[in-house]
């Protein structure tokens, strides 16, 4: 290795490890509110990182992958020029074009640095990190589902099952099925509405800047896609309610979201497909009014208020209602549940726009 390659790649290995820890650090600071592990005995979103490099991935793996690389992507992001060329040059592209390229004299002005695969190589990195982590909790996690801990639990819920059974106040779900569905049904929509989840265990849905930018609708159609699969409707029931909508890349623009016409465009043709936002996005956090705000055409009065224009809005809510029914209809999951959606989506609203008076908006 040539002495301005020792150097470059010196530097590269320093650079790496601030992000790597950095992204260690804000993957800590995501605890339970943002965990998908449930009631694991982990604190927080690196300890179910750790754990599933070291033993098994879960269902969600591809959720943690997406947030992983969004975090290092916007890291590499607030780099300057120099700093993403010497990452990229130890990457497999990198190098590759450096020895293609060794005797060039038109400089680096040329030089195709992509950041994907500067990410690619920091989540590497990453989960080797993740690979290498222990702690007590990680320990006795793995220590537990190595001994078929999981499988008990199952057993501890079936007989607290047949306890219910025959309590008086366990809130059995016949009396709200008719005796004219049929067997298969019955038996699906009692065992959907026993398996409710919480919804402080958040799904995060991510889309970021380079797939606004690009309109890249395959990877984020192929996941939400997933969620409504047509033979398993409790795959479907397991979901609701659990999504966060995260679009990464936007945090130093001034604008709101619905604000910039590349996302507005971007969800406009994520809902062509695929209109099932109520039923699956949450109603803790902002995600319904981003989606709402940016199908609908919005317009900022003061900071921090908005008006979503009248007739935009009752276009989005009858598609988003009717697909929300959709479900309901097709699934035949419990139409109170349907209630409750759409009592809590116009609640979020009651407070997030400001209607003109008579003289219009007075931003005084």
């Amino acid at each position: 290795m040539r002495i301005e390659q020792h150097i470059v790649a010196a530097w590269a290995t320093q650079l790496a490890d601030k992000i790597i820890q950095d992204a260690i650090n804000a993957l800590t600071e995501m605890d339970s509110t943002e965990m998908l592990s449930g009631d694991s005995g982990l604190k927080n979103v690196w300890e179910e990182v750790c754990v599933q490099v070291q033993d098994e991935q879960s269902f969600f793996w591809d959720t943690y992958v997406e947030t992983m690389e969004s975090l290092l992507a916007g890291y590499v992001d607030l780099l300057d020029r120099d700093a993403r060329l010497a990452l990229w040059s130890t990457t497999d592209e990198g190098w590759s074009y450096l020895s293609d390229h060794r005797d060039d004299e038109e400089g680096v002005d040329d030089v195709p640095v992509t950041t994907e695969e500067i990410v690619l190589k920091l989540n590497d990195q990453l989960l080797s990190a993740a690979a290498d982590f222990e702690n007590p909790r990680i320990a006795k996690f793995i220590a537990r589902h190595e001994d078929g801990y999981d499988e008990l639990e199952d057993e501890d819920e079936d007989e607290g099952d047949q306890g219910d059974e025959d309590d008086d106040t366990s809130g059995s779900t016949e009396d709200d099925v008719s005796d004219d569905e049929p067997e298969s049904q019955q038996t699906a929509t009692n065992r959907l509405v026993d398996l409710r989840p919480g919804v402080t265990d958040p799904v995060y849905f991510v889309i970021s800047r380079q797939q606004v930018e690009t309109l890249e609708l395959e990877s984020s159609l192929d996941f939400l896609r997933s969620l409504v699969p047509t033979k398993h409707p409790e795959h479907a029931w397991a979901h609701k309610g659990r999504l966060s909508l995260v679009i990464s890349g936007y945090d130093t623009d001034p604008r709101e979201l619905f604000e910039i016409p590349e996302v507005c465009r971007y969800l406009r043709e994520l809902d062509k497909d695929w209109p099932f936002w109520l039923f699956f996005l949450n109603q803790v956090d902002e995600s319904i009014k981003v989606v709402a705000m940016c199908l609908a055409s919005t317009l900022e009065v003061v900071p921090g208020a908005a008006h979503i224009d009248p007739e935009g809005m009752e276009q989005f809510m009858e598609r988003a209602f009717a697909a929300v029914d959709y479900l309901f209809e097709n699934y035949g999951f419990p139409e109170a549940e349907n209630e409750a959606i759409s009592e809590g989506v116009s609640a979020i609203f009651v407070n997030s726009m400001i209607e003109p008076g008579r003289d219009g908006y007075n931003l005084d």
